[in-house]
């Protein structure tokens, strides 16, 4: 079972939508359908202009615009309310993270977010309360949570679980990179800090010989005395 949950995310993340890589996939595919609208538009006022007195024409070509229109836009913002978010430390936000990459997943039967584990997730049907359920592909299907009351599996559900999975897997596999840097920077420093020992030892270790073979002597001498 997951070990978070929150009514709200955290303030260090944002929703998938608004992360880097997303707007930036969004502003790549949104430029061409942005100008087929246009184009359609100007086609529509040329055509109105041209025929002014024919109202059914006008009409027809008119729906056949909007439709054109509403489907894009629906295109272009499939992205738009993905149900999950990640925090500012993974690499959908930042090229560079300086700490642990976090996922969270809202899920709408539970009306919460839930922090998730570092493990691929996929759904299985609740046949007590309708929907979806939320588990992590695990060997006993771990539940998370009631993800949605949807009766059936759409493309939308679908994408939403594939970049999920993703956003899971990049988190792990930063969290992995800071860990093996993190061991290389602490062996790096252990040698530092046994080579500086070290020296020090030796340092010592001169010192000592240097007063024995000044001492020896002496107290030669003095016992002759």
């Amino acid at each position: 079972m997951a070990s978070d949950s929150f009514k709200e995310p955290p303030s260090t993340t944002k929703v998938y939508f608004e992360t880097m890589i997303a707007r930036q996939l969004y502003l790549d595919i949104s430029k061409k359908p942005k100008l087929a609208v246009i184009s359609g538009l100007i086609f529509c006022i040329i055509f109105l202009l041209s025929t002014p007195d024919n109202l059914e024409k006008t009409a027809m070509v008119m729906m056949i615009f909007l439709a054109i229109s509403f489907s894009l836009k629906s295109f272009v913002d499939k992205d738009r309310n993905i149900p999950f978010a990640v925090n500012f430390n993974h690499p959908l936000m930042s090229d560079e993270p300086m700490g642990e990459a976090q996922v969270f997943v809202w899920l709408m039967g539970d009306n919460k977010w839930v922090l998730l584990q570092e493990s691929r997730v996929r759904l299985i049907e609740n046949t007590l309360l309708g929907g979806f359920d939320l588990v992590y592909d695990d060997e006993d299907y771990t539940r998370i949570g009631h993800f949605t009351s949807s009766r059936k599996i759409t493309a939308k559900i679908t994408r939403s679980m594939m970049l999920l999975n993703q956003a899971i897997v990049l988190a792990k596999l930063s969290n992995e990179e800071d860990a093996v840097e993190s061991s290389i920077a602490d062996d790096s420093e252990r040698r530092i800090r046994e080579k500086q020992e070290s020296e020090l030892l030796q340092r010592s270790w001169l010192e000592d010989e240097q007063e024995i073979e000044i001492e020896g002597p002496l107290a030669k001498f003095l016992s002759r005395e």
